[in-house]
């Protein structure tokens, strides 16, 4: 019985592989065909008979309705089946990632004559809970009884090439270009703990969109062609087996040109006829590389993206590691080497990218403990519940503790334990230690370095009888480093009622994670509206504007669901729970009353008619943003718009794939929310830049009315602020970021001068004198003495005085009649609506995002 979970599976969108650990390290383990990967493919023939792996991703291209592939990028949504014919059997993307962890699974059995009752599976960083969760379910589909631990692949590829085994010093970077998504991360070791401080990646950039490329770009134009094809389009229904051979070509090509400089291609595919013709076609690596370069260049943006949100350059990382097969290219290793075109690491690519991540998920689960339930023991026999790490940085003293139980109570007075390790170097033999009368003890041991050292418990009686006793082994590893803590990579929070995003839980927070946070609502739930309903979306996601986040779900409650009513601004503690293994769950608490959601759902996968909609709102935002762009004399701004422009030709063809493509429909869908909220951030450029040099001008002109009652402390703060104004609003074009920092330290200033000039106290007094002169201070004779004694005080510029006849009026300042209350000004108020009357929450202290 395995005392760690010990195996790791690394589940792709192209190919799948499984590893065991092995003495510190890990073991790939060979499918039945003999390979370190299994295709991610599956074939049904007939019902009742699955095959999985190379002969799935063969039949592919000459059966595409019985054979499915690169169904993994559809994790997550909930309306997505793949049929197969002959079968009459649809299955969808988690039923069929559940075959392929099957597959690996028996690969185990077969190899080590056990099937893992649990693993350490593999998930791109970029994914989002709604994959990860449909990760968790494929797993259980797939046997895995005792739960399985989800692991980033960049920790995993960071484990296998070797972090743990490096002192403290530069970060690294991993470069994941796997079949179907991209992760760039930076990783760092301190103290003994892997960390990923920085992540940015593309669920849906990889591979197979190069290979598909090809098939675009070069393939399907000169099959038409030679082959006299009409209408030869991926979206055409009539050409789905002629694409998938088609689309099986270019992959082989693709993996064979990081070897060679050309390679023929021969298939045969059908014509207008149905006939089978041959077709034959050189591709060379150059034109590889120009039909890559677009989705290279994306990478390496990412990784640029990722290294700035670190705050490093590319000279503070020690090197670049090199994971997933689309790696091996070339042209793509030279790209990256190139410290202008690409990021100018050194590259590291000693390990094989195709099981490299497979090999560091063994690794992590190496060290995790197995959650082996400890048996009853039977009569005349012992068990004992282990307390321990499976790692340790440290060689000695490495603590072991237990509980001993026997088939009934009894006093443990006079046995004993000892811990031996007869493998180690050299032999490790353990002092027997006493244990308590409840059975308890602690102990410590040395272990080998670098490596796993196994040890056996002994147990023995009074008389010094060894005894049976369960579990009798454990193992410990000596690392270099601690396994990495899993992260949360997308922040979770709610969309407000004003349409802004707020975090409760961040992005990088070490799971599992806990956040809480007040809100307020919006409307009020009264028994006399049974129609109104406080909504509250759960969003994962980064940007302000809610819209530009993803709904993962959703609350709502109503008066029905309360024990009294509920007024408007009243306050709704929202909390969001994230395990590391189990449901993600939001909570709502107000009146004592909880409210709770799990986080499990995906979504539906984005219509094409939807896709079009939100694609003629972008292109029809523009011509407008362009022209404004234009009149503001923005550069930058112009620059970006050109950017957008150049991206809509792929985002136009991704749409009208959506229809046959589920891949190129969710590609669709994030690029389209990237680009919208890409124009709203030029369009509020654009509208921030004149309004916040408005705002440094006017609060120029009041700090020079307030500087005359000031001292030359302030004057010199004012000439330094003043020359700051004067280097940005005459730079060519001013940042956004520094002028608005610049604008609310100078209303920041200026509310100092008015306290240090007086000018405050005089407009409070001034509106209190207003006060007393239409009688609602009172008494009113000792109003009007203390205005009196205030306007003496002004006179003889005495602030001090003042500031006391203030503190005395406003003791004359009647309370407010009963059952009035001001209305806070950042609780919107309801808006009227015929039917289902809907409000929601709002952070009472900020009005945004906090």
């Amino acid at each position: 019985m395995r005392e760690t979970i010990d195996f790791g599976i690394d589940l792709g969108t192209t190919n799948s592989a499984i590893a065991v650990a092995e003495d510190g390290g890990a073991r790939v383990i060979k499918n039945n065909d003999g390979w370190d990967y299994t295709p991610s493919a599956v074939w049904m023939p007939r019902q009742g008979m699955i095959h999985v792996g190379e002969k799935a991703r063969q039949r592919r291209m000459a059966d595409p309705e019985d054979a499915h592939v690169e169904f993994k990028l559809q994790m997550g949504t909930t309306d997505t089946s793949y049929e197969f014919r002959r079968a009459g059997r649809s299955m969808t993307p988690v039923e069929l990632s559940g075959e392929v962890l099957k597959s690996l699974r028996q690969d185990a059995a077969a190899t080590l004559g056990e099937p893992p009752a649990a693993a350490v599976i593999t998930i791109p960083a970029a994914f989002g809970l709604d994959q990860s969760n449909a990760t968790t379910e494929a797993a259980k589909l797939a046997g895995f009884t005792e739960g399985c631990t989800l692991l980033h692949e960049p920790n995993a590829a960071a484990l296998a090439y070797g972090f743990d085994g490096t002192a403290d010093a530069a970060p690294w970077m991993v470069f994941d270009l796997g079949g179907g998504t991209f992760d760039a991360a930076v990783m760092s070791r301190r103290d003994g703990e892997l960390k990923l401080l920085q992540h940015a990646g593309d669920a849906y950039l990889g591979g197979k969109n190069i290979d598909w490329a090809l098939v675009d770009k070069i393939l399907a134009p000169a099959a038409a062609r030679d082959l006299g094809l009409r209408d030869f389009e991926r979206a055409d229904q009539r050409w789905r087996k002629n694409f998938a051979k088609l689309k099986s070509e270019a992959e082989t090509a693709k993996i064979a040109l990081s070897r060679h400089g050309s390679v023929e291609v021969f298939t045969e595919l059908w014509d207008e006829s149905g006939e089978l013709q041959p077709f034959f076609y050189t591709l060379t690596r150059d034109t590889l590389d120009d039909v890559a370069l677009p989705f290279y260049t994306k990478a390496v943006e990412l990784c640029r993206k990722a290294l700035s949100q670190s705050s490093l350059r590319p000279d503070q990382i020690e090197r670049l590691l090199l994971v997933g097969s689309a790696t091996l290219s070339p042209g793509l290793r030279e790209l990256l080497a190139d410290p202008r075109q690409g990021v100018g690491i050194p590259i590291d690519h000693s390990q094989d990218p195709s099981t490299v991540v497979a090999r560091g998920a063994a690794i992590y689960a190496g060290r995790l403990r197995a959650s082996t339930p400890v048996p009853a023991p039977a009569v005349g026999e012992f068990s004992v519940e282990l307390h321990y790490e499976t790692e340790s940085l440290e060689v000695t003293d490495v603590p072991v503790a237990g509980v001993l139980r026997a088939s009934a109570d009894m006093d443990f007075s006079g046995y004993a334990v000892s811990l031996h390790n007869p493998g180690g170097r050299p032999p490790y033999h353990g002092p027997k230690v006493s244990l308590s009368e409840d059975g308890r003890f602690f102990t410590s041991v040395a272990i080998d370095s670098n490596t796993r050292s196994r040890f056996t418990l002994e147990l023995t009686d009074a008389s010094g009888t060894r005894q049976r006793i369960t579990p009798n082994t454990l193992s410990i590893t000596h690392t270099q480093i601690l396994k990495p803590d899993a992260v949360l990579t997308h922040s979770l929070g709610v969309e407000m009622a004003d349409g802004n995003y707020s975090r409760i839980l961040k992005r990088g927070a070490t799971l599992p994670a806990t956040g809480d946070m007040p809100y307020y609502t919006t409307i009020d739930l009264t028994q006399d509206d049974p129609n109104a309903v406080i909504r509250i979306p759960i969003l994962e996601g980064e940007e302000a504007d809610a819209r530009h986040n993803k709904q993962v779900a959703e609350l709502e409650f109503r008066r029905s669901d309360l024990r009294w009513d509920l007024e408007r601004g009243s306050e709704v503690t929202m909390t969001i729970e994230i395990p590391k293994i189990g449901v993600p769950v939001a909570r709502a608490e107000v009146q004592n009353e909880e409210f709770h959601t799990e986080i499990v759902a995906g979504g539906e996968r984005p219509k094409e008619d939807m896709l079009r909609t939100a694609l003629r709102r972008v292109e029809s935002r523009l011509p407008d943003i362009k022209q404004r762009a234009r009149t503001a004399k923005s550069q930058r701004s112009s620059a970006s718009l050109q950017q957008v422009e150049e991206r809509l030709p792929e985002l136009r063809r991704l749409v009208d794939l959506a229809a046959t493509d589920g891949d190129a429909a969710l590609a669709a869908e994030r690029d389209l929310r990237v680009l919208d909220e890409r124009l709203d951030e030029i369009e509020r450029a654009i509208i921030a830049i004149p309004e916040l040099l408005a705002r440094i001008a006017r609060s120029l002109r009041d700090c020079e009315e307030l500087l005359p009652d000031c001292g030359p402390e302030e004057r010199h703060e004012y000439d330094r602020l003043k020359e700051l104004a004067v280097q940005l609003t005459h730079a060519h074009e001013p940042e956004v970021p520094e002028l608005s920092r610049l604008a609310q330290h100078l209303e920041d200033f200026t509310e100092y001068l008015e306290r240090v000039s007086g000018k405050l106290d005089r407009e409070i007094f001034a509106s209190l004198e207003d006060a007393s002169r239409a009688g609602f201070l009172v008494p009113r004779d000792r109003a009007r003495e203390l205005v009196a004694k205030g306007r003496t005080a002004i006179a003889r510029r005495d602030m001090e005085s003042l500031r006391e006849v203030i503190l005395d009026l406003r003791e004359l300042v009647p309370p407010m009649p009963h059952g009035e209350t001001p209305i806070r000004p950042d609780v919107p108020a309801p808006t009227p609506s015929p039917g289902r009357r809907y409000g929601g929450i709002i952070d009472r202290r900020t009005g945004g995002t906090p």
